[in-house]
């Protein structure tokens, strides 16, 4: 599969998460902040994988990874289709902006210091006098209009509109499937993630300035096309297309979908959570991607240019975390699951190693002692000081009945 990178993500505990499932009773595994679910990649094939994400990004890579009828797409055929369908798009936005695109290709192998820094300005200024006029004119010009000069250069934001143009058209006109179509829209989130203008995340663009113009230039001469078209190639589901018919793709507050799923007559063996744990709400460092999927011209702001109406969780609020867990917690255990919590010792929850099998006490018959795991987190793209810092995860087990020794 192509491989993504998320914020949180638990790819260096998947193991023992893996392992630990192990001693479970047989049944689906719930992955209930599943992000890139390297939690459930790791279970799979041995269980039915079910993921759950507030994110549209999450829903979206967990339904191909882990439902999609067949295993890969046509990626020639589709990237074919799409660059045909997608040149339209490109050849009139290109005209439209002639002159400033031509500007920034004769100046991104042979331009001063100043002239490159000054060109970002005037791209993002030109973007936001041009909005109105475009987005009446053109069906997709969202990136061209609203990206350019911050995360990407005006050739970039060009190239990512006609690649979403022409995956839309082709799926317009039934010459891709649906999931293709699922298929082409991760891969613009992939190449969106290679060409970016940022630290690995979208929290903010880096404002070019002469200590950091080198590698803005180095991410602006980036072809976006071609980490698409290197994206696409790589695209693949998990597994076998009978076990993926079986699995489970939940969109939601995770509280409210413990509360759907303890409705039902079919439910998990196993919940596994990974709640965030810092003050840091995801989706501000994920909001590109949403509106990449989306693609709904919405309304932003800040220099992130964050998408209004995000999705804020309980749990990465000091005042509400602990209440988040009391609540997750109880209706986790109205499943008749085992649950499993992974949440560093210096989380945004007071005394998590004292807490958290606390509260796992209050509706579990049993509860593990922790298992304690050194690890390194990501700090966000070093806002809050170094890039990794060095914390202890937790592993926290709790069931309704005594596991088989």
């Amino acid at each position: 599969m192509a491989v993504f990178t998320y914020m949180g993500t638990k790819k260096s505990l998947a193991g023992t998460i893996s392992a630990l499932c192990r001693e479970h009773a047989p049944g689906p595994f719930l992955d209930l902040f599943s992000g890139i679910s390297a939690a459930g990649s790791s279970v799979a094939p041995l269980r039915q994988i079910w993921c759950n994400d507030a994110q549209i990004f999450s829903r979206t890579l967990t339904e191909a990874f882990f439902r999609s009828t067949v295993d890969r797409p046509r990626s020639d055929q589709v990237a074919a289709i799409v660059k045909r369908l997608g040149d339209d798009n490109l050849n009139a936005l290109a005209k439209a902006v002639q002159d400033p695109l031509e500007e920034e290709l004769g100046l991104l192998w042979d331009g001063g210091t100043d002239e490159q820094i000054a060109i970002q300005a005037r791209q993002r200024e030109d973007g936001a006098m041009r909005r109105t006029e475009f987005e009446g004119r053109f069906s997709h010009c969202l990136f061209t209009t609203r990206y350019a000069g911050s995360y990407f250069g005006l050739t970039q934001a060009v190239q990512l509109d006609a690649i979403r143009y022409g995956a839309d058209q082709a799926s317009a006109l039934d010459l891709i499937s649906d999931e293709e179509h699922r298929w082409a829209l991760l891969a613009l989130c992939r190449s969106i993630a290679s060409i970016s203008n940022s630290t690995g995340h979208f929290a903010q663009y880096l404002t070019p300035s002469p200590s950091n113009i080198r590698r803005v230039l180095g991410k602006r001469r980036r072809c976006a096309w071609a980490h698409w078209l290197e994206a696409l190639k790589d695209m693949c589901a998990v597994g076998d297309a009978d076990w993926r018919a079986n699995n489970r793709v939940f969109h939601g507050d995770a509280v409210e979908v413990l509360k759907a799923i303890s409705a039902q007559n079919t439910r998990p063996a196993i919940i596994y959570a990974d709640p965030p744990y810092t003050n840091d709400q995801y989706s501000r460092y994920y909001h590109l991607l949403e509106t990449a999927l989306l693609y709904d011209y919405p309304a932003a702001d800040g220099k992130g240019l964050y998408r209004g109406g995000r999705f804020r969780s309980s749990f990465s609020l000091a005042r509400e975390v602990e209440g988040a867990f009391e609540r997750m917690i109880g209706e986790a255990s109205q499943t008749g699951a085992s649950l499993i919590i992974s949440y560093p010792s210096n989380g945004l929850l007071p005394n998590s190693l004292q807490r958290i099998p606390e509260l796992m006490a209050e509706h579990f018959s049993h509860v593990q002692d922790p298992l304690v795991i050194p690890h390194k987190h990501s700090t966000l793209g070093a806002s809050k000081g170094r890039e990794k810092e060095d914390v202890e995860e937790c592993i926290f087990v709790a069931t309704q009945a005594q596991l088989a020794p």
